[in-house]
């Protein structure tokens, strides 16, 4: 029994003594670096449509474009942006010329403000035919913007006479009435003129007839006038 007991005791101890002077196992060496190969996966290709465009637009031959210093203008309103204006300018009615008045207006333009008129017109009205007359007229239209071009104050003179000759039965000889008109005038009108110097007027306004005879109230007649003018202005 001791026997048992001695060599069970020699057994623990060499465990013990085995398990505090063993060194634990060392770790494995790691692998000494190499050349590192990398395998690049195969390229994708991925179709894609162009990006669209911007839309390609239509270029005009410059000669065929309208412009003034280098910046567009509206054909025919380049004169709307100049301080130079034309000298002269003939107009007339063409709507008078159907209706029985035939006549014509010349206009000078003494600075930029200023200009000076005179019109001469045929009255034989269609229908009367004993009825004509004759009109003679000065102004001087006063332009706020530029002459020929804008708002305008036009004060003058108006001669104006009318004939017209009747007959009745029974009367040995026919008879004539003379209406006459003359005295000074003011308009007020509005004149456009385009850069190929054709240009459009009208005015309206009213006059003092200093050959009528005095009225009941002491006063002269007082007349309205106007015209409309399609002209054409040149240097």
């Amino acid at each position: 029994m001791n026997k048992l007991a001695a060599l069970a005791f020699i057994v623990a101890s060499s465990s013990v003594a085995l398990a505090q002077g063993t060194p634990a196992p060392a770790p494995a060496p790691a692998p000494a670096p190499g050349p590192v190969v990398v395998v690049s996966p195969a390229p994708v290709v991925v179709t894609q449509p162009a990006p669209a465009g911007p839309a390609t637009a239509p270029v005009e031959d410059p000669s065929n474009v309208n412009t003034l210093n280098g910046q567009l203008v509206p054909v025919g309103q380049e004169n709307d942006y100049l301080k130079k204006y034309k000298r002269w300018n003939v107009s007339t009615n063409p709507l008078g010329w159907v209706l029985g008045s035939y006549g014509v207006s010349v206009s000078y333009g003494l600075n930029q403000n200023i200009a000076i008129r005179g019109d001469v017109n045929y009255y034989k009205p269609v229908g009367a035919d004993n009825a004509s007359g004759v009109e003679l007229g000065v102004g001087l239209p006063i332009y706020f913007r530029r002459t020929y071009q804008g708002l305008f104050l036009e004060p003058g003179i108006i001669s104006r006479t009318f004939k017209d000759s009747y007959s009745c039965d029974g009367c040995s000889s026919a008879g004539e009435t003379t209406n006459t008109t003359f005295g000074p005038q003011v308009l007020v009108g509005w004149h456009w003129t385009w850069s190929s110097g054709l240009n459009f007027a009208i005015a309206a306004g009213a006059g003092r007839n200093w050959s009528a005879k005095d009225t009941e109230y002491g006063s002269d007649e007082v007349f309205a006038n106007g015209y409309m003018r399609f002209g054409y202005a040149f240097n």
